[in-house]
C-alpha cells in the first residue's frame, strides 16, 4: 500500500511540473515558429527565448509575400506579449508594411521581407511619409530578402529601393562632382578645406605607430553606406583615369592573366600586383569601409550552432567608417589595419597562385560555417572585383564593403561568379 502511494505521489509531482512549465517547455526554438493570424506572440515564449539565450525565428505570410522575424535571446530586455504580424502591399515603387504592433518592442529585431521578385537595387529605405526610419539591406539570389532592424514601431511605413550612385559623392578627374557649378564648387572647396584642417588637427588620424608607420582610423557617425547597381558605376570609373594614376580595363583583354583571373570589366581598375605596389606615406586618402553578414539571419539553419553568439542581431560588423590610408594601399592593407583598430578578429593566408591574401575568417565567422557555398568577399563602389583584396590599389573617396555570402555571392549582388 505504502509503494502505491509513492508511485501516486511521484506522478502527481510529474503531472505539477509539467503544468508548470507549460507552453515554455514545449516551444522548440530550434524550428520557425508560424504566426498565428491574430499574430500574437505570448509572453512565455519570448521569456524561454531569453532565458535559452536562443535565436527565435518567427514567419508568417501577408499577400502571398513571406516575412521573418529573428530574435535573439540576448537582446530582450522586458518580455510581453507582443504581435508580429504584418500586412504587407506591393506597389508600382516599392512595398508599402503595415504593423499590426502599435508599442515599442524595446528591443532590436530583425524583419526580413522575402520578395517574389528580384530588385536591382542593392540597398533600400523605408519611410515614414517622408522620414527615413530603416536602413534596409537586400541579400537573396533568386529573389530579393529585405532586410531591417526593428526596435521602434510605426504604423506604416513605405520601403524604396535606393537609386543613389556612387558618382554622387565621388570625384571625378577634375575633383568635381557631377552636378551644377555652383554645387561643384562647394563641393570640392569643402572636401579640401576638410583635409587641411584634418591634416593640421590630426582629427582623423589615431596614433600612428612607429613600427609599421601607418595610419589609422576613427569612426564616423555621419558616414552612410549608399549603394546601386554595377553599370550605374561606369561614369564614376572613367572619370577618374588620370587622377588616381590607376590603369583602367579598355575591355579587350579576351584571356585569363597569369594569376588565373578573367579579364576586368571596361571601365574597372586593373590589379596592382603586390610586389609591384608603391606606396606614398607622405600623400593620405580617405575611404569608407564596412563589414556586414545579414545573410546569415537569412540562413539560421545552415549557420555552424557554435557561431550563432557571434552574429550580431543586424547583422552588422562594423558600421560604414571613415578611414585615411596612404596613396598606393591596397583593401587587404587597409582590411588589416581596420580590424586590428577596432578589435575584430580576422583570419588571412596567401595564395600564391592568384597572387593573393585570401580571407578565411572575419569575426570569428569563417567560410563555410553557413553552408558549403558561405565566405567573405568585398565590393568596392557597387562592384565584386574579380581578383584578390591584395591586388586592388585603393583610390581616394571609395566604398568598400565586406560581406558575407551563403550562396558563393548570388545572395550579395555578384553577378560575375553565376
Amino acid at each position: 500500500m505504502k509503494r502505491i502511494f509513492n508511485i501516486i505521489l511521484a506522478m502527481a509531482l510529474l503531472l505539477a511540473l509539467t503544468a508548470c512549465g507549460g507552453n515554455f517547455v514545449q516551444v522548440d526554438l530550434k524550428e520557425p515558429i508560424a504566426i498565428s493570424e491574430e499574430g500574437v506572440i505570448e509572453k512565455s515564449i519570448l521569456d524561454k527565448v531569453k532565458a535559452d539565450n536562443a535565436i527565435a525565428a518567427f514567419t508568417g505570410v501577408s499577400n502571398n509575400i513571406k516575412y521573418e522575424w529573428t530574435i535573439f535571446g540576448s537582446d530582450i530586455t522586458e518580455t510581453r506579449d507582443i504581435n508580429l504580424a504584418l500586412d504587407l502591399e506591393e506597389t508600382e515603387r516599392g512595398l508599402t508594411i503595415v504593423f499590426r504592433e502599435t508599442e515599442n518592442l524595446g528591443f532590436p529585431v530583425l524583419l526580413s521581407i522575402h520578395l517574389n521578385e528580384k530588385w536591382t537595387a542593392d540597398s533600400a529605405t523605408a519611410y515614414d511619409g517622408d522620414t527615413a526610419i530603416y536602413s534596409v539591406s537586400i541579400t537573396g539570389s533568386k529573389t530579393s530578402i529585405l532586410n531591417m532592424s526593428v526596435s521602434t514601431m510605426i504604423e506604416k511605413c513605405t520601403v524604396l529601393p535606393d537609386d543613389t550612385m556612387y558618382a554622387e559623392s565621388i570625384p571625378t578627374e577634375k575633383q568635381e562632382v557631377v552636378y551644377d557649378e555652383t554645387t561643384k564648387n562647394e563641393t570640392v572647396q569643402s572636401d579640401k578645406q576638410d583635409r587641411t584642417e584634418t591634416n593640421k588637427k590630426d582629427i582623423y588620424l589615431s596614433t600612428v605607430k612607429d613600427e609599421d608607420d601607418r595610419v589609422y582610423t576613427e569612426y564616423s557617425q555621419n558616414t552612410t553606406q549608399s549603394s546601386t547597381g554595377t553599370n550605374q558605376k561606369d561614369e564614376y570609373l572613367s572619370g577618374v583615369k588620370k587622377e588616381d594614376n590607376r590603369i583602367y580595363s579598355d575591355g579587350n583583354a579576351t584571356d585569363q592573366d597569369k594569376y588565373k583571373t578573367d579579364p576586368v570589366p571596361e571601365g574597372k581598375p586593373l590589379p596592382v600586383e603586390p610586389e609591384n605596389q608603391e606606396i606614398n606615406n607622405q600623400k593620405t586618402y580617405t575611404c569608407t569601409f564596412s563589414i556586414e553578414c545579414s545573410t546569415i539571419l537569412n540562413n539560421l539553419k545552415d549557420l555552424d550552432p557554435d557561431k550563432r553568439e557571434l552574429v550580431p542581431s543586424n547583422g552588422v560588423i562594423l558600421e560604414p567608417t571613415t578611414v585615411t590610408f596612404y596613396e598606393g594601399e591596397s583593401v587587404f592593407d587597409v582590411l588589416q589595419r581596420v580590424c586590428k583598430e577596432n578589435d575584430i578578429h580576422m583570419e588571412s593566408s596567401w595564395t600564391p597562385i592568384y597572387n593573393s591574401a585570401y580571407i578565411e575568417g572575419i569575426h570569428n565567422l569563417y567560410e563555410f560555417d553557413c553552408g558549403a557555398l558561405s565566405g567573405w568577399m568585398y565590393r568596392v563602389n557597387g562592384w565584386y572585383p574579380n581578383y584578390g583584396c591584395s591586388r586592388y590599389q585603393l583610390a581616394d573617396g571609395e566604398v568598400v564593403e565586406w560581406r558575407y555570402t551563403c550562396d558563393l555571392g548570388k545572395d550579395v549582388g555578384c553577378d560575375w561568379m553565376e
